[in-house]
């Protein structure tokens, strides 16, 4: 009995061993110049796991189990790098991580690659971003780089003017119309289309039941799609009297329509 119960002792403590998260660190440099990139972004599989300090150093914690981990950084090109399972070491030097500059067109469509072989799902995105030039699309970069309010800089935007959301406690949002009456401040003579407000049909690949637009967090939005009208939607999108947008999530599934 004794030697049955050291048996399962040791079983559970070989589990929380195999289960204990380790340390992965580096820097993260410009291949042009060598100098640290600060605030580059560190994800460890699909999750954001933390930022580089000013001097291009970082610590983040990962499971033992197989992944991949991402650096990037808005004018950069991201690395990529395989961390195989581990169940032994307690900590992980990658040592330095050069990120090259995004100078020209094929940098670009290098970023774009590393962002499908991250995020598959965005495969669908770059589509719809090459073939659907009416619509606003927002990379990941493009999110970093915008910040504050995402709806209100849509509603800028030709076409987007008065488009209303849901909230969650139930009212509908109209964003200009109610503040500013019928005329947009970036369109002093809008259409009749233009002035009409649409009630904004809202997707998402996210995997909690979030309904409104202000229960998504934008830290958990890898990227954007929106199209003003119809006529430029994305058929697998279509339902919409008027406005769409889709939201690729950092943690996905399906694709769904939400009101």
């Amino acid at each position: 009995m004794k030697y049955t119960a050291i048996l399962i002792l040791a079983a559970v403590n070989g589990a929380f061993a195999q289960s204990a998260p380790r340390t992965i660190k580096g820097i993260v440099v410009d291949s042009a110049n060598h100098k640290p990139i600060s605030q580059a972004v560190i994800y460890v599989g699909r999750t954001t796991a933390g930022r580089t300090g000013n001097d291009g150093t970082f610590r983040v914690s990962a499971d033992p189990d197989p992944t991949v981990l991402m650096v990037r950084r808005l004018g950069y090109i991201p690395a990529l790098v395989a961390l195989p399972q581990d169940t032994t070491a307690t900590e992980k030097d990658l040592g330095t991580l050069s990120l090259p500059p995004v100078k020209t067109d094929a940098d670009r469509a290098v970023v774009q690659d590393v962002d499908t072989r991250m995020f598959p799902e965005l495969a669908s995105f770059y589509d719809h971003k090459a073939r659907f030039r009416q619509g606003v699309f927002l990379t990941p970069d493009d999110l970093e780089r915008l910040g504050g309010n995402l709806f209100g800089w849509i509603r800028q935007k030709q076409g987007f003017h008065f488009i209303c959301i849901f909230t969650r406690r139930g009212d509908v949002d109209c964003g200009q119309e109610a503040s500013r009456g019928r005329t947009s401040i970036s369109n002093p003579r809008p259409t009749s289309r233009e002035t009409e407000p649409c009630l904004l049909s809202v997707w998402t690949n996210a995997l909690r039941p979030q309904h409104t637009l202000d229960e998504f967090q934008m830290s958990d939005v890898l990227a954007v799609e929106a199209f003003p009208t119809p006529g430029v939607t994305p058929p697998e999108f279509a339902g919409s009297p008027c406005a769409t947008i889709m939201l690729w999530m950092k943690h996905g599934g399906p694709v769904t329509a939400h009101p």
